[in-house]
């Protein structure tokens, strides 16, 4: 029994593997801002190679703009859903797309106030 349920968990944990990768390349061939987004976290992680700061601000720094991109994906998925229920205008898609825009630009502010926070401690 413990066999069996090993196989149904790796063959999930490659299936789901899989799906994810599915939707990275979907969001890095379809969404520039998940691109710029991406470009940042590059950036950060290099930068953060050679920045003198202690090992745990360099996770948490790191760690906080991955949420950056997560909201990103789930604001492209909420538009790609929207824009799948309708192409015409309507008020409450828009104000959809408008909150999940709002939802990534918290989250950047919320980085900066991070990494501020973190230059100053």
């Amino acid at each position: 029994m413990l066999k069996t349920m090993c196989d149904v968990l790796y063959r999930r944990a490659v299936k789901a593997t899989f799906y994810s990768l599915a939707g990275f390349r979907a969001a890095f061939t379809k969404e520039e801002a998940f691109r710029l987004e991406l470009t940042g976290l590059i950036i950060l992680v290099l930068i953060m190679f050679v920045a003198p700061w202690p090992l745990w601000k360099k996770f948490v720094m790191t760690g906080s703009y991955l949420l950056i991109l997560i909201v990103e994906l789930l604001n492209s998925a909420v538009e790609d859903v929207c824009d799948l229920v309708s192409t015409e205008y309507s008020d409450l898609i828009k104000t959809a797309k408008d909150k999940g825009s709002m939802a990534v630009l918290m989250a950047l502010l919320a980085n900066m106030l991070l990494l501020v926070g973190l230059l100053l401690w």
